[in-house]
């Protein structure tokens, strides 16, 4: 009786090993979703780096992309250093000096400074200056920022507007071997606390980012 009872405990450690496996090695898919729409308009958050911006413009010009628009809001530390004001202005900028980029009509659209629920602030900026007449778009971000810009994004456009979204690979590590540097572990985890906690029903305002 005991070895029967020794023998489910230890199968049921087996399916618990390898159901947190299953997650452990599908959650960045998961977090990074790649689910574009056709649209000849791509949104591409202000805070992504150089190498990811050079990637979103080789993905734009692939797709038939026309127009380009950056979002984000007031810089958190340095803002008296710089010229721009916002993550927005600034990525339009970095746009303007690649050679790649003038192909494209680029615009940028800044959000107001906000405690938290910077995204969606940034998603309010771009619906009201690009007005009504866009029925698709997609969403450019790093990485397992991805699903909850797309969240962000497709939440307040509304369901007139069709949104994709585009996983933009970080440069410290990728889907394969995100749990191998600090910096992969780091945003994984933090991503999916982050968005679990986004799904939770609370009064909308200022929510998370």
């Amino acid at each position: 009786m005991s070895r029967r009872r020794f023998g489910r405990r230890g199968w049921g450690v087996l399916l618990l090993v390898a159901a947190a496996g299953a997650v452990w090695l599908g959650i960045y898919p998961f977090l990074a979703p790649n689910r574009p729409v056709a649209a000849d308009g791509l949104v591409i958050e202000g805070w992504v780096g150089d190498e990811q911006l050079l990637a979103a413009l080789n993905w734009a010009e692939v797709h038939g992309v026309k127009k380009i628009y950056t979002t984000g809001g007031p810089f958190e530390m340095g803002a008296w250093l710089s010229e721009w004001n916002s993550y927005a202005e600034m990525t339009l900028a970095r746009l303007n000096k690649l050679e790649e980029a003038k192909k494209f009509e680029l615009a940028a659209f800044p959000a107001q400074k906000v405690r938290r629920d910077r995204t969606r602030e940034s998603a309010r900026a771009l619906k009201t200056g690009l007005g009504a007449g866009t029925d698709a778009l997609n969403v450019a971000s790093e990485g397992p920022h991805t699903r909850r810009s797309w969240r962000a994004f497709r939440e307040v456009m509304g369901a007139e507007v069709q949104v994709g979204c585009v996983a933009l690979t970080p440069t410290s590590y990728d889907g394969r071997d995100w749990w191998v540097c600090s910096e992969g572990v780091r945003a994984v985890v933090g991503e999916t606390v982050a968005y679990l906690y986004d799904l939770l029903p609370r009064k909308r305002g200022e929510g998370e980012e």
